[in-house]
């Protein structure tokens, strides 16, 4: 499980929710790559994309709150990307759940989880940091993770499932 002390910085704030995100993303991409149903693979594949989204608004963040930013090629090799959102690492995740993807309704759901999951450890972050300059940037997560949450619902209606 993810522990934050308290004392990081801005900077380390995103380059942790960087590497959760790359983390992520690395996990539905190896995912689609072995899943059998077209639906499930576009779905992977979607959600893959969606997190690359999410690294570059991170991204920017960085160079928003840096005085003297690296360029993303450093900035990505100092990343630890070893964890997925919601704590997991992205290569025993797909070991233990890549089998229970059989239809979309599953991908999805099991994504829905991993969001919620990353939209709490936001919020319990925020609610205990002091440092004024980090608590804005993890409640920005946690509502980044919440309107996943919601585009997430949204192609769960799509795809007809309730």
């Amino acid at each position: 499980m993810l522990v934050l002390k308290g004392d990081e910085t801005p900077q380390e704030v995103i380059a942790l929710s960087y590497g959760l995100e790359e983390g992520l993303q690395k996990f539905y991409a190896a995912s689609a790559k072995l899943a059998i149903d077209p639906a499930v693979v576009q779905i992977l594949s979607k959600l893959a994309e969606i997190e690359v989204r999410h690294q570059q608004k991170l991204f920017e963040l960085y160079l928003a709150v840096e005085s003297d930013p690296q360029d993303r090629d450093v900035f990505e090799a100092e990343v630890n990307s070893e964890m997925t959102e919601g704590g997991f690492n992205p290569d025993k995740l797909l070991e233990q759940n890549s089998q229970s993807f059989s239809s979309a309704a599953d991908v999805l759901n099991f994504a829905m989880m991993l969001e919620a999951q990353a939209m709490d450890l936001y919020m319990r972050y925020a609610d205990k940091c002091d440092n004024q300059k980090v608590k804005p940037i993890l409640f920005k997560m946690a509502d980044e993770e919440k309107a996943h949450l919601k585009s997430l619902g949204d192609l769960q209606e799509r795809h007809g499932q309730r």
